[in-house]
């Protein structure tokens, strides 16, 4: 079914990679270490939909993460940082505001023709599927949850959703901590 005409957003086929910063509870990193990661499916609910979440290059954010989310700032709670190298790809790059407003453009045209309304997420997961994303990364700033337009500050966060788990080229416990200690 063809929801709408428009061209999708490109993605770069980038041969470098990036360190990215995924924060967990202190069990769970044991369990990602000892075996791999577990994406989040379709219809998750993330933020971008399928993957497996990582801060690119902000340890500051994951840290804070593990402890208010992962560890929901529970006294008591021992959170964890896992770092890994990761190949970019199959790029689907949200942070150049061309491809993020196809990507809207797409879900108010896709919500029009279907007459109900659907995450951001959904659509994400869509177009990284017909675009064959391997990764896609986007800016959000803390409080608020929807893609954010252009323009970065100190505390904008760069979220990489791999899709692709044969991007993650290693993983290694960078940080850990007891909640409250």
């Amino acid at each position: 079914m063809n929801f709408c005409r428009l061209k999708p957003p490109k993605t770069n086929q980038l041969p470098n990679t990036t360190f990215g910063f995924h924060g967990t509870k202190q069990s769970d990193a044991d369990e990602i270490l000892r075996t791999n990661f577990k994406p989040a499916g379709k219809n998750s609910g993330n933020y971008l939909g399928e993957g497996i979440y990582f801060f690119d290059n902000q340890l500051s954010h994951a840290k804070s993460w593990a402890k208010n989310q992962a560890g929901q700032r529970q006294r008591g709670t021992a959170v964890a940082v896992i770092e890994s190298e990761i190949k970019y790809g199959n790029l689907m790059n949200l942070t150049d505001p061309e491809a993020l407003e196809t990507v809207k453009t797409f879900k108010s045209a896709y919500e029009r023709k279907a007459n109900t309304p659907v995450t951001l997420a959904t659509i994400i997961d869509i177009v990284a599927d017909k675009t064959r994303a391997e990764v896609v990364k986007a800016c959000r700033y803390p409080g608020n949850t929807t893609l954010m337009s252009q323009g970065f500050t100190a505390d904008v966060e760069i979220i990489l959703a791999v899709r692709a788990i044969g991007n993650i080229l290693s993983k290694r416990l960078v940080w850990s901590e007891m909640i409250g200690y």
